[in-house]
């Protein structure tokens, strides 16, 4: 594969996934070219290694022994150290942080800033710790021992936005003393507990006027351990909601938005410092975007607890942290049960052989019952799929039908239009196509170029088909309008008069 190809890592992963198939997220997990094999047991560890090897070996994938470890019980991977325990910094990576020297320019801080937010999850309070930092970025800076300035002040520091233009005096002694601290605290970051499905989870959640703040636990036998921070800031109108909206918002945000895959067929205990959010399931007077948000939290199974401010430090400190603008980009969308069936019978239509149909390959990707049970309400959807035919079938139907029939015979025997007596008037319109008919493999198909010169081979389709045809392309499709419902039968079937069939269908679709 070509280096430095925009799709060249999707493509690469893609690969990687279809090799291992079924074993991945159960027995070993995939990164580009990093893989990582998984077991309780070195026999167990053994079978599943040389299943991963047999499988490279079938696709012809080679590996670079001096790269590969065996046998580990901690592995450094993608920048962290898996183990047992949890997953922890990598110690060579974080070494490169100890020696960095003091960023002269907004270019190099940023190069800094960025490589400490990869580990940012494993360094309390974050944010908070580089505000001043932050603010330097901006254009405004802080003094020794005095607060952030107004920069719409007349004695703001100086709006710059030069990449390079040193900073000079505008660092000052606490960017200096956190820049420090943010060295220290990434080599003694505490190692995050893995998710485990089998243990309780409990979730501290606060809010203020400066963001929402939340750390979601586990109990373990050594107690809690943290499995995730989260935090982020509050959008333009946000920012004027009352405290116990906020509150509100917080937990909602929190369980539904960013902490699904954790909390979602779990049960879980919320801790606040707010006494009447413990009240919303209950007695509390909602207003309708309250009843929207406790209907989407309505879906999980939990208990909240007031916890008094004084301990509740941690997801406070994280909502009075500062944040970056806010970005609605990525968030869940819910899809409905006919949508989810549009969307699959689209892209079994969608598909450039037009008949028959060939059965793909399942093993490539990740399998249903690689996720926990605990996390799985499992929706059925059911399609009514188009039957599937053989060719002897299809033989038999266009031989059986009155006009396809008659037709058929004459094409196959390569005898001439005007030998068809019949004035029946689909007779007539593939009489005005005989040139394009043709008999393949015992089936009656008609070749045409389209204006955009594609090449298509129409299967021509019996009459007894024609409703379920029209219903899997037209119904199972979300209830295409009529060009498209036309366009997807016409690449790949005909029938006389077809384009005024489709035309009634669609307009009489309720």
């Amino acid at each position: 594969m070509p280096q430095g190809v925009s799709g060249a890592p999707a493509t690469f992963q893609r690969v990687m996934e279809q090799t291992v198939g079924d074993m991945n997220f159960l027995e070993v997990l995939v990164y580009l070219d990093d893989l990582i094999v998984f077991a309780q047991t070195i026999e167990e560890h053994e079978v599943r290694l040389l299943k991963v090897l047999d499988r490279l070996r079938e696709e012809g994938l080679k590996l670079s022994l001096d790269k590969c470890q065996f046998g580990r019980t901690s592995v450094s991977y993608v920048g962290h150290i898996v183990s047992a325990d949890g997953i922890a910094t990598d110690p060579s990576k974080v070494e490169a942080v100890v020696s960095w020297p003091r960023p002269q320019t907004v270019t190099e801080l940023r190069s800094f800033l960025g490589f400490c937010g990869y580990y940012r999850r494993f360094v309390k309070d974050f944010s908070r710790l580089c505000q001043p930092l932050n603010e330097l970025l901006r254009g405004n800076f802080s003094r020794s021992g005095s607060k952030k300035q107004n920069p719409d002040s007349n004695t703001s520091s100086k709006i710059y936005l030069k990449p390079f233009e040193p900073f000079g005096s505008r660092w000052s002694d606490v960017c200096e003393n956190v820049f420090q601290e943010l060295k220290t605290r990434l080599t003694q970051a505490p190692v995050l507990a893995f998710a485990d499905s089998k243990r309780p989870y409990v979730l501290h959640v606060d809010a203020s006027l400066d963001g929402l703040g939340g750390v979601l636990y586990q109990n373990h036998d050594d107690g809690l351990r943290p499995v995730a921070f989260i935090s982020r800031s509050l959008s333009p109108p946000e920012k004027n909601y009352p405290a116990h909206k906020l509150e509100f918002l917080a937990l909602k945000w929190a369980v539904v938005d960013r902490l699904h895959d954790y909390l979602y067929g779990a049960i879980f205990e919320v801790r606040t410092d707010n006494n009447p959010l413990t009240y919303i399931t209950t007695s509390a007077k909602l207003d309708a975007t309250g009843h929207r948000w406790l209907s989407a939290l309505s879906t999980y199974n939990f208990s909240l607890k007031y916890r008094p401010g004084r301990k509740n430090i941690d997801a406070d400190s994280l909502s009075r942290r500062p944040h970056s603008s806010l970005s609605l980009d990525g968030e869940w969308q819910e899809i409905s049960a006919p949508g989810v069936r549009a969307l699959c019978q689209g892209m079994s239509v969608r598909k450039q052989e037009s008949f028959p149909f060939h059965p793909c390959d399942m093993r490539g990707g990740a399998q249903m019952f690689a996720v926990p049970n605990v996390y799985c309400q499992t929706t059925v959807v059911t399609s009514e799929q188009f039957p599937g035919l053989s060719f002897s079938d299809l033989q038999a139907a266009q031989k059986s039908d009155s006009c396809i029939g008659e037709v058929w015979l004459a094409v196959f025997q390569a005898r001439p239009a005007g030998n068809l007596l019949s004035n029946h008037p689909d007779i007539r319109v593939l009489k005005r196509e005989w040139e394009k008919l043709k008999v393949d493999r015992g089936l009656l198909y008609r070749t045409v170029t389209f204006s955009d010169q594609r090449v298509r081979r129409q299967l021509v389709l019996p009459r007894q088909f024609h409703n379920d045809v029209l219903k899997f392309l037209h119904d199972q499709n979300g209830h295409l309008g009529f060009e498209k419902t036309y366009a997807l039968a016409r690449d790949r079937f005909f029938w006389p008069r077809m384009k005024l069939d489709i035309e009634k269908y669609c307009k009489l679709c309720e």
